[in-house]
């Protein structure tokens, strides 16, 4: 797989992370917070794979960023988001700590 190609998955991996992140801790369904924590560790063992198949430059987490920035856009589209209401700091707070897991900057 080429690195480009590695870079969508990461950042879709990294945007469905961070949206089930914003999930757990503003849903009003707390019955399906053991299932998104699950999706959660899912997608951290995902990107761990593959984070580590390449040496990432600051032009390539650069990308990482913007590309998770659209996946988690699209991820909080999704139907199940639709009466969960958060604010938008949430978003960039969640989004960043999910990077951060990951990546130095």
């Amino acid at each position: 797989m080429g690195k480009d190609r590695v870079i969508k998955l990461i950042a879709n991996l990294i945007g469905k992370s961070t949206a089930h992140k914003i999930l757990v801790k503003y849903t009003n369904m707390p019955e399906s917070i053991n299932h998104m924590l699950s999706e959660i560790d899912n997608y951290r063992g995902q990107l761990s794979e593959y984070i580590i198949q390449y040496n990432w430059n600051i032009y390539d987490k650069q990308k990482i960023i913007k590309e998770a920035e659209k996946s988690l856009d699209k991820e909080l589209k999704q139907e199940h988001f639709n009466n969960v209401t958060f604010p938008d700091s949430a978003k960039v707070k969640f989004l960043n700590e999910t990077i951060g897991e990951f990546f130095d900057f």
